[in-house]
């Protein structure tokens, strides 16, 4: 990843013909829509969780922040060939019978975040990899030296993400003024529509180009995913 949110930023505001942010502030309105960009863009990041376990046997941690989606959780490690734990719902009367099984689900107490529930336990000092799909980091400021996690490819989709927040805020002030003609409201109400079905059409062509390579949007698992 080499653009920077600022680069973003920059990218947005000229395909939108507004160099100088004279009808969309940099600060106010393009900075915010280009969070949500990344925020919302569908492709997530694949990362990897190391998570190594304190001093007393624990049957439940807690997952990183920016957790969406799991993919495949190893433990033990370093083993040949590698060890995966089974999904296995953690109500379950026997979830806890036997090792090899995890489950994911809410962490109730904090009401926020996730917990990896894990059957047989980790043991003290031990360490559990977990690879997962990651939301996209949305902690930018108007910076060089803040670089966007979504891959440099897919700078297009989020700009047309902006353009489509671009357009349809003109429409609602457009349509705001009662003097306003109804051409100009249906040229750009087909502007509007036009915008978001490319953005729909990019987005749906890179998880095409997504399946048919090596990497996977999404990985089947063995039950249902409360998460999914």
């Amino acid at each position: 990843m080499s653009i920077s949110f600022q680069q973003l930023l920059t990218d947005c505001l000229v395909a939108l013909g507004d160099t100088n942010a004279e009808t969309w502030s940099r600060t106010t309105i393009m900075l915010p829509w280009c969070k949500e960009a990344i925020r919302t863009f569908p492709i997530l990041r694949p990362m990897k969780d190391d998570h190594t376990n304190g001093g007393s046997i624990v049957y439940s941690y807690a997952l990183p922040d920016d957790f969406r989606e799991v993919i495949s959780v190893e433990y033990p490690i370093s083993q040949q060939p590698p060890e995966y734990l089974v999904r296995k719902n953690r109500l379950d009367p026997d979830f806890y019978d036997a090792a090899g099984f995890y489950d994911i689900d809410h962490d109730y107490a904090t009401g926020k975040g996730w917990l990896m529930y894990i059957s047989g336990s980790v043991a003290a000092s031990a360490h559990i990899y977990t690879q997962y799909l990651a939301n996209h980091d949305t902690n930018m400021t108007d910076s060089a030296e803040c670089f966007i996690t979504v891959p440099d490819e897919y700078e297009a989709i989020l700009i047309t993400n902006v353009m489509c927040r671009a357009y349809r805020e003109r429409l609602g002030y457009i349509m705001r003024d009662p003097t306003a003609h109804t051409n100009l409201v249906y040229q750009l109400t087909e502007m509007v529509r036009r915008i978001e079905d490319q953005y729909q059409k990019m987005v749906a062509d890179a998880h095409h180009q997504l399946t048919n390579s090596i990497v996977s949007a999404h990985k089947t698992v063995d039950k249902y995913d409360r998460v999914y």
